[in-house]
């Protein structure tokens, strides 16, 4: 069940905001989608609006800033013990996780990577990038299975052969572990050493630590077709006991379904929260990729199936 209770949602104006793919800015022309509109047109028949946070603020009630929850240090993501820490989930990423890389402005929540120096504490060792990271941990959970959910963000992604942010869900059971993740939003500006670019992979990762599983579908062309770094677009996700669902404004571009793409008995049936976050990837160079960049949220809402 979802920890929050019902909100009240009123209606406000949006201001403009800046380009998440250059460090220049631009006003947002994209008002035909007011992120403070109570009912969005895409959500699935029979759902309730329980939770939403237009980001006029930063709300702790909602969000901790990097891997750990704010007021308890004992709930916090899973960490590569070897080369992560409290401000690395591990090395393939290249950016120190720092609080001031989240910010509210304007009805917007940004999540900025920046080019600077930094000597990092945890993990003790030099960085050339900060990023910024937000998590749900025991703040907002649901459990699709037990509950039908639908998720929606409206979002601007960076762009750049280096950048990789992503919005995604983990294990917020007491007994955390990892798998499952779903990474519903996943985008690669390149795909690790490789020549693939601008991919956005929808994947749900299962199994255990040692022995994990993986099935991932990928879309190519990802800013080539959706130009996401100059124009929000809605990102819908719904969870059920059968399958998952990914959405671009309305329009059902992937679906994993239970017993075909992952098998019945690895199907996540637990308490699972949010994590989203900007990020650099360690063994891309920077390429065509400005800085700072970011990934700009304009709204975040949960549904669940009454």
């Amino acid at each position: 069940m979802i920890k929050r209770l019902k909100l009240i949602v009123f209606c406000l104006i949006v201001f403009g905001c800046s380009d998440g793919g250059d460090s220049t800015s631009n006003h947002d022309n994209d008002s035909s989608n007011n992120s403070n509109s109570p009912d969005s047109p895409h959500v699935p028949p029979g759902f309730e609006l329980v939770v939403i946070d237009d980001f006029n603020s930063f709300d702790r009630k909602n969000w901790s800033k990097g891997l750990t929850h704010d007021t308890n240090p004992d709930i916090k993501m899973i960490w590569n013990k070897q080369t992560g820490g409290e401000n690395l989930l591990n090395d393939n990423y290249a950016g120190y996780l720092k609080d001031s890389n989240v910010y509210a402005s304007n009805g917007l929540l940004y999540l900025s990577n920046k080019k600077e120096s930094i000597t990092g504490t945890d993990p003790a060792r030099d960085f050339d990038y900060s990023t910024g990271w937000i998590n749900s941990l025991q703040k907002i959970n649901f459990n699709g299975t037990s509950k039908d959910v639908y998720i929606e963000v409206r979002a601007k992604f960076p762009k750049g052969d280096k950048v990789w942010p992503a919005i995604w869900i983990i294990d917020d059971s007491e007994n955390r572990r990892w798998p499952p993740e779903i990474d519903v939003w996943e985008y690669f500006g390149k795909f690790f050493r490789t020549n693939r670019k601008d991919e956005m992979y929808f994947r749900y990762i299962y199994g255990v630590w040692n022995d994990k599983k993986d099935d991932s579908y990928v879309l190519p062309n990802f800013q080539a077709t959706y130009n996401s770094s100059a124009q929000h677009r809605i990102y819908g996700f719904k969870w059920t006991k059968d399958d998952m669902k990914w959405y671009i404004d309305g329009v059902l571009v992937h679906t994993k379904t239970k017993g075909v793409e992952v098998p019945e008995t690895d199907w996540p049936d637990q308490p699972m929260c949010m994590v989203i976050n900007n990020g650099l990837m360690r063994v891309v160079e920077e390429g065509n990729t400005a800085f700072p960049n970011y990934l700009i949220l304009d709204y975040f809402k949960v549904y669940e199936k009454n």
